[in-house]
Order: structure tokens, then sequence, then C-alpha cells
């Protein structure tokens, strides 16, 4: 698998709120361990009526709605089919994909007509479910629903609706000059920024030292205990971003 394709992916799906259905224990264990390389939050249903409510339960509310279904379609109470036909009729667009042992013509045919996104046989590999999610990115213009927040080095993140830090779910106390400093580095996207550009966003002004702006990068620094904003000598500071491979 090409690390850097890999990478793309990741970087749309990591913070994807997704919900995986599969009745077979051994199955759902190594499945949720290939999925964990793309996703941090999967809600796991054993069958497809509570697959189906908690479909319904966590999409009453925004803050908690999926962004993808992943599913089996042989299950116990309610099968796959029924449980997407179901989903189908309050959504019709969030992107539904099936992993099943079932290849004949028959059940792809009731999946196609129940609006489904991507069918992969098991038994299945990284390489099938990052082809089935890059599709399904590009089909449905997928984008995370997370976006304002910024993962940095560290487990540190940044919360671009609030301008805040966090760690460990804990808020970072931040100086009005700090916050300014982690502003002007994230709406850049990561690109280096020289000390003159620094101090003439945070200050206002120029110094020929630029000492004020190594000052603050020192205190942040201590403060942290990580050096997340990296030093490249005699020009000035690169954000560190989390690379999540």
């Amino acid at each position: 698998m090409n690390h850097d394709k890999l990478h793309n992916i990741i970087a749309f799906t990591k913070d994807l709120h997704v919900l995986y259905i599969e009745d077979n224990f051994d199955v759902r264990e190594q499945t949720i361990k290939m999925l964990q390389i793309f996703f941090t939050s999967i809600v796991v249903a054993k069958n497809g009526s509570e697959g189906l409510n908690l479909f319904n339960s966590n999409n009453k509310y925004e803050s908690t709605s999926f962004d993808l279904i992943i599913t089996d379609i042989e299950m116990p109470v309610i099968d796959g089919i029924s449980m997407i036909n179901s989903i189908r009729d309050t959504n019709k667009d969030i992107p539904i994909l099936i992993f099943s042992a079932h290849s004949n013509t028959d059940y792809f045919l009731k999946t196609i007509n129940a609006g489904i996104d991507g069918y992969i046989l098991k038994p299945y590999n990284i390489e099938q479910i990052s082809n089935s999610l890059m599709n399904i990115i590009e089909k449905n213009k997928l984008t995370n629903s997370n976006d304002h927040i910024i993962h940095l080095e560290d487990d540190y993140i940044w919360n671009l609706k609030d301008s805040l830090l966090y760690k460990n779910e804990e808020i970072i106390k931040l100086t009005k000059n700090e916050i300014k400093l982690f502003t002007l580095f994230i709406t850049s996207k990561g690109s280096l920024k020289t000390y003159d550009e620094i101090e003439s966003y945070i200050f206002n002004d120029f110094s020929s030292n630029n000492k004020r702006v190594r000052n603050l990068v020192s205190r942040l620094k201590i403060k942290l205990d990580y050096e997340i904003f990296e030093s490249i000598y005699s020009h000035g500071y690169k954000l560190k971003y989390k690379n999540f491979l």
C-alpha cells in the first residue's frame, strides 16, 4: 500500500463518525483493528436492529450524527438490507459500505436497489478498504465533520472555532499573544513564518534582533513542555502538525 495514498485518505477519514455493524465476533474484532487505521470514532453494533437503533438515536443530534455506515448483510434480528432500506427512508445521503461474504447476483441487486456506495467481499485487506473509502470520498464529496479540529504534534489539538488549545481534553490557558501566534500559523496552513512576519502580526512593528518573538516561543515551549514551534535557523519557525502514519 502506497504510504502517501494512505496518508491522503486518512486525512479525510480520521475524524469521521462511523457506525459499524457485524454479528460475527471474530470478524468484527479483526475488522475493527483495520478500521482504526482510518477512523478514531467507531460505534459498533452486533445486528441490524441494534445498528438501526444506534443510527436513529445518534442522528437526532447533529453533534453525534454518523458520517458513514459500514455493515454486513446477513445478520440476526434485522438483516443488513432491511436495515439499509429503513435508514434510506429517512436519510438518502449517508454513504453506506458493505463488507460481505456473499457474492451472488441477488445480493448485489438488492444492495444496489437499497442505495449503497461500495461492496467489499470477505476476506478483505487494507488496500481494498482504502480504495473503497477513496471512492466514497470522491463520490460523496465527503468532508470531515470536525474540520475545525487541527491535530498537532504531542497530541495537542487546536480548535479553529474557539481559538483554543487542548491536550487530553484539557484546555491549555494561553496569553493573547500566544493565541495570535497559533492563529497566524494555523491560518497559513503550516508554512514557515519569518521572524519579521511574526513580529508584524503579533506586535504590529519590527525589532532588529527578534528578541520578542524568540522569548514568546521560548515561554510557550516551557508552558507546554514541548517544542511545538520548530526553529528554522536564521529564518523563523514552523508549527508541527501530527502525522497519523
